[in-house]
């Protein structure tokens, strides 16, 4: 799906479609790598959701511009569990060339921020956090899906509600996520584009 912003540059969104194992996108399907997990479990009301929260992947490898990479290893012994995630730790996911993917269901939730999992949507972009990085494709793509997911959500694009309902993970975590990522930035190219 390609879809233009205000300034006519292209953003592309995919659905991850690459192995048949993988396919999250809640449309075609939504098939859980581990089995024993039923889906009625991660169930949430869209109407329990009132932020989105953006992440990085702490990791500059070209290999994870693939989505794939991403959910093997959301889905193996990692930094959130040593048994591995029932399946992606994001709803969507930019990479550096500012592709976007969607990888689960806004009705699912997923394991992305302690207390925060049932009420937020999950966002993360490719980017190793040690030097600011960060490409101006992901920015873009970014601005693009935040303004996207409030329409979804019928909330207001003003001001106010971007600084009330956009979250970093460094927020709730005594992290360093999502790296050199700016929030003003983020705000003020929200503002620019309204």
């Amino acid at each position: 799906m390609e879809k233009r912003s205000r300034n006519s540059q292209k953003i592309k969104m995919k659905k991850t479609e690459i192995n048949k194992k993988y396919l999250f996108d809640g449309v075609s399907g939504f098939e859980y790598i581990n089995k024993s997990y039923n889906p009625d479990n991660f169930k949430k009301s869209l109407n329990y959701i009132d932020e989105i929260i953006i992440h990085c992947t702490a990791n500059d490898n070209e290999k994870w511009n693939n989505p794939i990479f991403l959910i093997e290893y959301d889905t193996h012994s990692n930094h959130i569990s040593k048994n591995g995630c029932p399946f992606a730790t994001y709803h969507y996911y930019i990479n550096k060339p500012g592709e976007i993917f969607h990888l689960i269901d806004l009705k699912y939730f997923c394991w992305h921020c302690k207390a925060h999992n049932r009420n937020s949507i999950a966002v993360c972009i490719h980017h190793g956090g040690i030097i600011p990085n960060v490409t101006e494709q992901q920015m873009n793509s970014l601005i693009f899906l935040i303004k996207y997911l409030f329409e979804i959500m019928k909330w207001e694009k003003s001001e106010p509600e971007y600084r009330n309902r956009i979250r970093f993970h460094r927020d709730y975590a005594n992290k360093f996520c999502p790296g050199f990522l700016d929030y003003e930035e983020v705000i003020e190219k929200l503002l620019e584009n309204s």
